[in-house]
């Protein structure tokens, strides 16, 4: 099976460049039309040459394209389609695969490339389909194809759709797209010019990309104060954190295809800044803490899933930091933010300067105004909105505000936590007031004392049936940490509503694996 070579980065298989359309409805030349003073197919060559050791243009026309600087091949049958200039790709490369792209593409996407040839392995046909049409012309093909592209060249069945039929051939839908995070702007990878209309608008996309581009760098530029000192390599670093944690976060929410997801980003983007300016005031190294704290949430939907194989996601974050900072000006900082990482998530006080620092970022990111704006786009954002099962969710913000003065590691984080925790828990108490006074329910706040751990639940008054509530509440491990587990049981009805969430670490919780206690 061919593989990526994880240090070169290169996919070990060839590439053809197909450049032999007679471009009837536009010119022969489109490979030659330019997009931003570029050549459309040299915009190509550039993008696939980092990718591929074995790059060839497939052409009929060679003395058009020697400013390549590529080896050239001809088709062996002029008149048969791209179907004959695969084959006669296919039978000079020296791997035993090749992706094929047409000369007119002028916005391939690296990662759909990398992606699309994973899933090569046993198949002589990988074809993407984003929008239901295979994209032939975008697909990896194996040697083993070649056999039956001769039998049909031979016999005049020029279609590449025919060919694959008879070939063991994967097709990668919208599903495929969603699950690997490769919904953002994804048209783009395959749009090619048949057109003067496709040529003028692939020139305002370029256009649009490269606003796009500049100002996400402007973005990136204000979210990085504590770089400013390397704006040389920290652009490029955070573009990759925000790149992977979009990524993540869109694959994890695969059942929303076609939108992409940056809600982690921005939250790790807003940690990293707090946890800086709380480290300047504590005193400590600025540089790792805003490091670990863009970096603390990089495994927490690792794979497309949450907990992925009940791997701690701290784990899979530190595997990232450890990838991304090595081999850069930022290298000397990895044990320290992988500490920091870490530590973060353990029970109990955090073991390191930086680890205590990002604790306090990462929750005072949660209180407050801000705390509440980001709960309710949250819950936004999983497609729950203003009703009783959000209302209930509330006791999490209530529970983790009424500890977070004293649960705070740093004095800084602390001082800052006080007002925070006021408003968090004076806003969610007037919204329940104003839910009752408008006679969309009743709701009370009940405190609830489980192993010497105040919690604060927010429970309907009565059940749908109007029957009595008793509430049970527990304590048991999970994953990531010991787990407030309460449960609502109607004494009516017998109606039973089950929810939990992470206990704060707060002094006294009892460690894991104890019995678990019930009220």
């Amino acid at each position: 099976m061919d593989t990526i070579d994880s240090n070169a980065g290169r996919i070990t298989a060839s590439c053809l460049i197909l450049a032999g359309g007679k471009g009837t409805r536009l010119t022969p030349d489109k490979p030659l039309l330019e997009v931003n003073s570029r050549p459309i197919i040299e915009r190509t060559a550039g993008v696939v040459a980092s990718l591929f050791d074995e790059v060839l243009v497939v052409t009929n026309t060679p003395e058009k394209y020697g400013f390549l600087a590529l080896p050239l091949v001809a088709d062996e049958r002029k008149g048969c389609g791209p179907l004959m200039g695969i084959y006669s790709g296919l039978k000079k490369i020296r791997h035993e695969a090749a992706f094929v792209c047409a000369a007119d593409m002028p916005f391939l996407n690296q990662e759909v490339i990398r992606s699309e040839f994973l899933e090569l392995d046993t198949f002589e046909i990988v074809v993407p389909c984003p929008s239901g049409r295979p994209e032939f012309l975008h697909a990896f093909y194996s040697k083993r194809c070649l056999p039956v592209m001769r039998r049909n060249l031979d016999s005049d069945l020029f279609k590449i759709e025919m060919a694959a039929r008879s070939c063991k051939t994967l097709r990668l839908g919208k599903e495929w797209f969603a699950r690997n995070g490769l919904t953002e702007r994804v048209d783009l990878a395959f749009t090619n010019i048949n057109t003067i209309e496709d040529y003028h608008r692939c020139v305002r996309l370029e256009e649009e990309e490269r606003a796009r581009a500049r100002a996400e760098a402007s973005d990136l530029q204000k979210a990085s104060s504590g770089f400013r000192a390397h704006n040389s390599v920290a652009p490029d670093l955070l573009r990759e954190i925000r790149r992977t944690l979009i990524l993540q976060e869109t694959a994890y929410q695969r059942g929303m295809p076609g939108e992409s997801f940056s809600s982690l980003w921005a939250h790790s983007s807003r940690v990293g800044r707090i946890a800086r300016h709380i480290a300047e005031a504590e005193g400590f190294e600025q540089e790792p803490a805003l490091l670990a704290g863009l970096l603390h949430d990089t495994g927490k939907f690792a794979q497309g899933g949450y907990h992925e194989g009940d791997v701690p996601e701290e784990k899979n974050a530190v595997r990232f930091a450890e990838k991304i900072l090595a081999g850069t000006e930022y290298e000397k900082w990895i044990p320290a933010v992988s500490e920091a990482i870490l530590s973060t998530y353990l029970e109990g006080e955090a073991t390191s300067d930086i680890g205590r620092v990002v604790y306090d970022a990462d929750c005072l990111d949660k209180l407050g105004n801000m705390g509440v704006a980001q709960f309710v786009a949250k819950r936004a954002l999983r497609r729950q909105f203003l009703e009783e099962e959000v209302l209930i969710k509330t006791s999490v913000e209530l529970t983790y505000a009424h500890h977070a003065p004293e649960t705070l590691k740093t004095a800084t984080g602390r001082a800052l936590a006080g007002k925070r925790s006021a408003r968090t828990r004076r806003f969610y108490t007037e919204l329940l007031e104003e839910w009752t006074e408008l006679g969309l329910g009743a709701y009370d706040i009940v405190e609830e004392d489980i192993a010497g751990i105040v919690c604060i639940f927010v429970v309907p008054c009565v059940c749908s049936c109007g029957g009595r509530l008793k509430i049970e509440s527990d304590i048991r491990d999970s994953v990531k940490c010991r787990s407030a587990v309460v449960m609502y049981r109607c004494m009516e009805c017998g109606k039973e509503n089950e929810f939990s969430f992470c206990l704060p670490n707060v002094e006294g919780l009892p460690p894991r694996n104890e019995s678990p206690l019930f009220f």
